[in-house]
């Protein structure tokens, strides 16, 4: 019986496997997250060698924080897109919001990954994400949709903690399981008017 042929390796030249690196990791984060890999698994699922990964990246943990530095810029820019949509500052807390869950369920494996326990550089990127959810609440509060007098951070991190909180128990099915799913602009707006005014 003759034996089937393997298929061809694929070479990869000037980047172009740190590239196949990252998108292989997507795939394999999507299909069991961040502890159900290794760079060994990854090299072969891309038919190069075992060490072919530590060329681009010192070890899984670097892979996944350039994953989560990835994220965290492609998050801020859907933020800073939804948070430039409108210059209402009441919708603008909304469109974020919106923008916040949508991010969650198009790529659920990085924001699964995102808001783990990760290194100071990934903790930096994610920081601008933040500073436009405050720049939000700051014109609302200046709008009157938000107390003027409290502490602009703290209420940014009161819809920060609302926001995240729909965006995991939509992804993981909670809302579906209690029958008190809504598409996300009204879970959003639902969730923010008990914030505002």
């Amino acid at each position: 019986m003759p034996s089937t042929p393997r298929p061809a390796r694929t070479s990869y030249h000037h980047g172009a496997l740190r590239e196949a690196l990252l998108d292989g990791a997507r795939e394999l984060l999507a299909e069991g997250g961040a502890d159900s890999f290794s760079l060994s698994a990854l090299a072969r699922r891309l038919g190069v060698s075992t060490a072919a990964p530590y060329r681009h990246f010192a070890d899984k943990d670097a892979l996944v924080d350039e994953l989560c530095g990835e994220g965290y810029r492609e998050f801020g820019r859907a933020l800073t897109q939804a948070a430039s949509s409108t210059t209402d500052a009441r919708e603008r807390l909304d469109a974020l919001g919106v923008a916040y869950l949508r991010f969650a369920r198009e790529h659920p494996a990085v924001f699964g990954i995102m808001f783990t326990d990760r290194g100071p550089a990934v903790l930096a990127s994610g920081v601008p994400t933040f500073e436009v959810l405050v720049d939000a609440v700051v014109a609302a509060q200046d709008a009157g949709a938000l107390p003027p007098g409290a502490d602009p951070r703290v209420l940014a991190r009161t819809v920060w903690a609302t926001l995240h909180g729909l965006a995991v128990l939509g992804r993981r099915g909670g809302f579906t399981k209690l029958a008190i799913d809504d598409d996300e602009a009204r879970l959003v707006a639902d969730a923010l008017a008990l914030l505002t005014r």
